[in-house]
């Protein structure tokens, strides 16, 4: 009886070529799955969806128009999402690491200004009352009983004890108190221009000094005091500082 599996082993061993390509089809159909597979997996997919993606499995290809059909094989593949490494994982109960903040510095307000220097307060004193040069009889009523002389540099006016003695000039008293030079009693006033007058041997004064006096204004009363023989008025008008004859100026 001749042998029936010469002719299938013939067929079989004619066609290597077409047994290679089929064997690289289902190789290549393979990468392709599990590359499709590792894709899934990095997107998060589960392998529920791969196999929805994939019911059919892989199916082998014929090894030609005239071979004899080659059994299908359905392969299903299940994707595991690989573990996380156990050094990435935390400790059961510790705390998870907050990083450190570094505390801004709390901000500090500028010191406030110096305060602005107080204003130098400048005294300036009063100009004197510049007088008329004409200067107003000191005693009303009263007489010269003793003339200018290079020895006896005033006028002596007698009154009696309590007239009024008044200014010659407007101006400012400058003294108004005893003198120990003979003089007892005296005033002093400055009418400006360089123009002072005194008053000698008063009985009283009216005025102090600091005093702002009016022409023909009562500064004091006649009487006789310090060195005097009656009551009189010893009067003196300096001019620039030197002692003039009063009779120029009255």
């Amino acid at each position: 009886m001749p042998d029936q599996r010469r002719p299938s082993r013939r067929a079989t061993d004619e066609r290597p070529t077409a047994r290679a390509v089929s064997h690289l089809a289902v190789l290549g159909l393979l990468a392709v799955t599990v590359a499709v597979g590792v894709r899934a997996t990095a997107e998060g997919s589960t392998s529920t969806a791969n196999q929805r993606a994939f019911p059919f499995g892989l199916i082998a290809v014929a090894q030609g128009a005239d071979a004899p059909a080659l059994e299908a094989e359905t392969v299903h593949f299940e994707l595991v999402p690989e573990p996380a490494s156990p050094d990435l994982l935390p400790e059961r109960g510790a705390r998870a690491e907050v990083p450190e903040v570094t505390p801004l510095p709390t901000p500090v307000a500028p010191p406030p200004p110096p305060p602005p220097p107080a204003p130098k307060v400048v005294y300036v004193k009063p100009a004197p009352i510049v007088g008329t040069g004409q200067l107003k009889w000191p005693v009303p009523g009263g007489v010269i009983t003793q003339y200018y002389s290079s020895y006896h540099k005033a006028l002596d006016i007698a009154a009696p004890a309590g007239s009024k003695v008044i200014a010659s000039d407007d101006g400012v008293v400058t003294w108004a108190g005893w003198k120990d030079n003979g003089g007892g009693l005296v005033i002093a006033i400055d009418h400006g221009n360089g123009i002072v007058t005194v008053y000698n041997h008063l009985g009283s004064l009216w005025v102090s000094a600091g005093a702002t006096v009016a022409a023909g204004q009562g500064i004091a009363a006649v009487g006789c005091t310090g060195v005097c023989t009656g009551p009189h008025v010893h009067y003196e008008v300096i001019v620039g500082g030197a002692i003039v004859n009063p009779l120029r100026y009255l």
